[in-house]
């Protein structure tokens, strides 16, 4: 006696890949889906990144999320950013990583979105969350050793990963993610459209498989230790017919074959033999309930579950993981066909038939006149002439069923835009470290999205890397020029527009109790204003009015305004303070991000110079002039308990210049006056004069505070 099953196949398939595709034919796979464990990959296989040798590479097709295998990887490279004075540093360490991830064992098109720990590393845009420098090679058999794996490893010693689809990342940052290697995944594009099931069987066999199925896949991974596992999920889930033509496992073809009543009940010695012999599956064997499981485009490929079940009927439950993209909906109507076939197929119909059918494939179709009237040759045994033939109903997919993702935490693809960086030297000292020089960064974007942005302070023949605040400031520029006023009373006349660089961002109005206590203290071009109103004008765009001016200080600065100067709202918390020495005083300081200079200014250390004196007065005395004036000090801004606040300085000193028609005196002193004698009024010439004085400090003198006379 001879069997005709095809399962024998397998030499032509290579081993045991024929074996499992020739068990496979028609709908003889109940073993496999309802009482043995699954051979092919298991969803988790591809969402968990390895960095093993003999790690099997997955073949994709259309578009997939997968995590790949890093292949190459150097040791981390540690950096040290210095955030404090000089002397008193405070060091941070951060680090980054060079490796490489293969994704796909046959070539690609491109890379979409990529994930670190769950989270967006590389948005559908194309831009990057971190820095890094980023390459991808398709897998073509061009492509050329990645230069950085070459220079470190030698160019000769590297292979060119042909035919492997392969991410680079170089000096990724690591201080997102806990200073490690994330755990990655990406969206794999190998064809921008949907991809036809019999092109990934054929091209998953190496061509020995040619089938004519119509049904298509948003992605696949064809993923196993041999053949049979990268296609067994396919064919077993879709339920495809193959044929072993001698060359090729093709889809079965041809019209049904009718048979006649002669035709059926034969047998070798003529004796009479059962016409036809039916048996059914009992229930409890079959599953009640049928689990799919496959990767869903809705939720950022995250796995999605659908089932199907019978009623209240006994039986088994099972499981299918298919690894491809599946839209939910057909997904649910897949698992329910998969179901309905399972309960369809429970009928099996013998048939003894006449030596004219010895040349009768498996998988042809046969009409039988009962009903169900179609069914499908499985199996046949000769037992002597006599074709001794095992077939199923003939089984045809239902209508599609509804279905959705459901909800998804997924991860928000924030783009950044450009940063836009201001210096501020201001007398204030917003860290509390008055002994220090004070230089901040003010950095902030047109985007809603926001992180720390790696920059680059150049000053004096030094180089400060740091990153911005983690807060964006509220930075924008004037619109118009903003008149000169008075530092003493409550400007309700004056009023400037202004623009902020992100129209999202908000100003908001304050009482004069807050604007007392210090409310709304904002840096524009170099005067420090506060400002009670702040009416808003659209899209960033605000009006502000009722102004304090020349706070802390900057009196000065009050007259000397412009279009378009810089706007910034002094929050310590949106500010980068910079590890600057004090001897830069005098130099240009200048910020870059990403290599292009952003911002530049003179640093004139203005948190170490002393105020300029107030309240300057000039009255004529026995012996000629009395000057006198008040100090003031950046560590005490209000006069308390009737004591002066601490003068700030080692010593108290002042440098007097009087400038008259004639000639000029300079005089020194260690108090707050000063007279002038007749000698020196007379060596300066009858007419106008103007008498400067500036405080003398550690670190510098004071601007000077200005009065103008008429000497007779």
């Amino acid at each position: 006696m001879a069997t005709l099953v095809l399962s024998t196949v397998g030499t032509l398939l290579g081993g045991p890949v024929g074996g499992a595709i020739g068990s496979l034919v028609g709908q003889s796979i109940d073993q496999q889906l309802f009482g043995s464990p699954r051979r092919g990959p298991r969803l988790g296989d591809l969402s968990v990144q390895t960095s093993s040798y003999g790690t099997q590479i997955p073949r994709i097709y259309g578009r997939m999320r997968v995590a790949g295998s890093i292949i190459w990887s150097t040791d981390l490279v540690e950096s040290t950013l210095t955030s404090g004075a000089k002397g008193q540093p405070d060091e941070t360490y951060s680090y980054s990583v060079s490796f490489a991830v293969a994704l796909s064992s046959r070539p690609v098109s491109g890379i979409g979105r990529i994930w670190a720990d769950g989270k967006l590393l590389r948005g559908e845009g194309g831009d990057f969350k971190v820095s890094t420098e980023f390459r991808f090679y398709p897998g073509g058999e061009d492509q050329s050793v990645d230069p950085l794996i070459g220079s470190i490893e030698g160019s000769d010693s590297v292979p060119a990963f042909r035919g492997l689809a392969v991410a680079v990342f170089e000096n990724l940052e690591l201080a997102e993610f806990g200073n490690r290697i994330p755990f990655l995944t990406f969206e794999v594009i190998a064809d921008q459209a949907p991809v036809a099931i019999a092109a990934i069987l054929n091209d998953a066999s190496a061509g020995r498989i040619d089938c004519t199925t119509n049904a298509q896949l948003t992605g696949y991974a064809a993923l196993g230790k041999s053949m049979r596992h990268a296609v067994e999920p396919l064919v077993e889930t879709f339920a495809i017919d193959l044929l072993d033509d001698g060359e090729k496992l093709r889809s079965p073809a041809g019209l049904p074959i009718s048979l006649s009543e002669d035709a059926l009940g034969c047998s070798l010695d003529g004796s009479p033999a059962p016409r036809m012999e039916r048996e059914q599956t009992a229930a409890r064997k079959l599953p009640s309930r049928l689990d799919l499981s496959f990767y869903d485009p809705g939720r950022d490929y995250q796995t999605g579950l659908v089932d199907a079940r019978v009623g209240e009927q006994p039986g088994t439950e099972s499981q299918i993981e298919l690894p491809a993209v599946l839209d939910p909906a057909d997904a649910r109507s897949l698992v329910e066909n998969n179901l309905a076939r399972r309960w369809a197929l429970r009928d099996k119909m013998v048939l003894r038939l006449a030596p004219e059918f010895l040349d009768t494939p498996p998988g042809a179709v046969v009409e039988i006149g009962v009903s169900p009237n179609l069914w499908q040759l499985q199996q046949c045994t000769i037992d002597g002439f006599v074709v001794i033939a095992e077939l199923w109903p003939l089984w045809s997919t239902s209508p599609a069923i509804s279905a959705e993702s459901g909800r998804s935490a997924a991860s928000a693809d924030l783009v950044y835009g450009p940063v836009t960086l201001a210096l501020i030297d201001i007398p204030v000292p917003l860290d509390g470290r008055a002994a220090t020089a004070q230089l901040f960064v003010a950095a902030s974007s047109p985007s809603s999205a926001w992180k720390a942005a790696p920059i680059e302070i150049s000053a004096g023949g030094i180089r400060v890397q740091t990153r911005t605040a983690l807060r964006k400031a509220l930075l924008g520029e004037s619109l118009g020029s903003l008149a000169s006023g008075q530092a003493h009373l409550l400007d309700l006349s004056g009023s400037v527009d202004v623009q902020l660089i992100d129209p999202d961002q908000w100003l908001t109005s304050c009482d004069d109790a807050a604007l007392v206590d210090g409310a709304n203290l904002a840096l524009l071009g170099e005067e420090l204003v506060q400002f009670g109103d702040a009416l808003p004008m659209g899209a960033g765009r605000f009006r502000l009015s009722r102004l304090l001016r020349g706070r802390l200080g900057t009196e000065w600065a009050m007259a000397e305004h412009a279009p378009g100067e810089p706007f910034v709202v002094i929050d310590p918390a949106a500010l980068r303070r910079v590890p600057i020495p004090v001897w830069v005083r005098g130099s240009e300081v200048s910020v870059s991000h990403d290599g292009a200079v952003a911002g530049a200014i003179t640093f004139d250390c203005e948190a170490l110079k002393p105020l300029p004196p107030i309240d300057v007065r000039a009255d004529a005395s026995p012996s000629g002039l009395l000057l006198r004036w008040t100090r003031r000090s950046r560590h005490g801004w209000a006069w308390v308990d009737d004591v002066d606040a601490p003068i700030g300085e080692s010593l108290e000193r002042y440098s007097i210049t009087v400038a008259g028609v004639s000639s000029s005196i300079e005089r020194f002193c260690d108090q707050p006056r000063l007279d002038l004698g007749t000698s020196d009024l007379e060596a300066l010439g009858a007419g106008p004069a103007t008498i400067s004085i500036r405080q003398i400090g550690d670190w510098g003198a004071s601007r000077p505070a200005t009065i103008n006379l008429t000497l007779s």
